[in-house]
């Protein structure tokens, strides 16, 4: 049954400020790899048509991965909780042998070899309820599926735990593993050529240096801090830069590109720069946007950001040695 109390948690920043990052990671806002791409473009090009097919076919393909997601996740804690409910049975049928737990309060009509969830629940209240100052002692574990779902986990724990573990479950589990870490690799190399030609392009434009010779510069510089990441501390330094290094430094730069063009450039010097480039005024829609609705939330968020920081130390989880069996 949905819980309405976890609605609550879109009142938190945090969530609206992640919200905001994904959007700009999915469409390369803030990275410069769109402003380079869109360099190559003919003079009159419809940029206008090109920005809304981009963000809708962002925007499809995010539900797409949503649905992907939710149901690989759902699907692990179905198969978690039944085996939960599998082993606490066997349980229970354990204790009623050893006379623990005495054969009158279990309804006839359960079944120990295929114990439903909802029958699973009836057994657990009233063992529960009969046993009251003897049931701690039991071990026995409610089994409710929402448990599952609110174990999972976010960031590289999503991807190589989670769905890791959920794949072991799968038919035909080796194909759709290499299926899913291929699509990871061609996914990560897919956002390294926009974020390397954000940094490319202005590189070779304004230093007149050679396109081989920057691309080779860029990437031996991004492997050699790539290095950080693969040591036994490394999962702290993709924490850390994941929190602190590409959300909020991301959020002010997008807002002091919006800045710089509504207000610095002018806005209405941008809007006639366009019509002259594509031989039509662009919706007005784009004029407020920019110039207000855009700049308003954004620096609503990092002010809630802010806010929010102040409040609550920045930290991160730790392994902790002595305590890795408590």
């Amino acid at each position: 049954m949905f819980n309405f109390k976890q609605l609550e948690i879109i009142l938190e920043p945090q969530i609206w400020r992640e919200a905001a990052t994904q959007v700009f990671f999915a469409l390369g806002l803030g990275f410069g790899g769109v402003i380079a791409f869109s360099s190559y473009n003919k003079r009159d090009n419809n940029c206008q048509f090109d920005a809304v097919l981009v963000s809708l076919i962002n925007f499809f393909t995010s539900i797409l991965a949503t649905l992907v997601v939710f149901a690989v996740l759902g699907f692990k804690a179905n198969v978690m909780n039944e085996k939960c409910i599998a082993q606490n049975s066997k349980m229970i049928a354990t204790f009623m042998k050893m006379g623990n737990i005495s054969e009158a309060f279990i309804p006839q009509y359960i079944n120990f070899s295929a114990v439903t969830a909802e029958d699973y629940r009836i057994i657990y209240e009233i063992i529960k309820h009969v046993k009251q100052e003897e049931f701690s002692g039991l071990h026995l574990d409610p089994c409710n599926i929402e448990d599952e779902l609110n174990k999972a986990v976010q960031g590289t724990g999503l991807a190589f735990i989670t769905f890791t573990e959920a794949m072991t479950h799968f038919p035909a589990s080796p194909f759709w593993s290499v299926m899913f870490f291929l699509m990871l690799i061609n996914l990560g190399l897919g956002s390294m050529f926009g974020t390397v030609e954000g940094i490319i392009t202005p590189a070779v434009e304004t230093l007149k240096v050679k396109k081989e010779i920057a691309t080779i510069i860029c990437c031996l510089l991004a492997f050699c801090i790539g290095l950080v990441f693969v040591q036994h501390s490394g999962n702290y330094f993709v924490t850390m830069f994941d929190d602190y290094s590409a959300t909020l430094p991301l959020l002010i730069v997008v807002i002091l590109e919006n800045i710089a063009v509504s207000f610095i450039y002018g806005i209405d010097k941008f809007m006639e720069d366009l019509t002259d480039m594509m031989g039509f005024a662009p919706n007005r829609y784009f004029y407020y946007m920019w110039k207000y609705i855009s700049p308003l939330m954004l620096l609503s968020l990092l002010l809630a950001t802010g806010v929010n920081m102040v409040l609550h130390s920045p930290g991160y989880d730790a392994w902790v040695k002595d305590k890795r069996y408590l």
